[in-house]
């Protein structure tokens, strides 16, 4: 294996310092300013997805060291590996549209709400 033994090794990846679920709090008046900015970021990240996807990983040099260079590429990018770059990526892009769609409820209960508050103003 050239690429597994044969490369100046780079220290393992560091952990996490989170875990659990993290929670991230917006004031109502500034969640559509928030939903623009995780739909620009989700946006982004779905054409990072795509482009990642048909992203061409040729044998360079057409020698045994460059084949397998560019096998551990594409399984390192595309490969069904939990660490995977596509994997990471798709993983992103699931937090981002989940991000939005909460965002996108707590806006309508907020609306609902504040719609039934502003009527009765000036009205005790």
């Amino acid at each position: 294996m050239y690429v597994a033994d044969g490369g100046v090794g780079a220290a393992p990846a560091a952990e996490p310092t989170f875990s659990g679920t993290q929670r991230l709090r917006i004031e109502p008046h500034a969640i559509p300013e928030a939903l623009a900015a995780f739909r620009e970021a989700h946006d982004r990240v779905a054409r990072k997805v795509r482009e990642l996807g048909s992203l061409p990983v040729r044998d360079w040099a057409g020698d045994p060291v460059s084949g397998e260079t560019a096998t551990q590429f594409t399984e390192r990018t595309n490969g069904a590996g939990a660490d995977s770059a596509m994997a990471c990526l798709t993983g992103y892009q699931e937090q981002l549209h989940n991000a939005i769609e909460s965002l996108k409820s707590a806006q309508a209960d907020y609306l609902e709400i504040e719609g039934t508050n502003t009527a009765r103003w000036g009205k005790y």
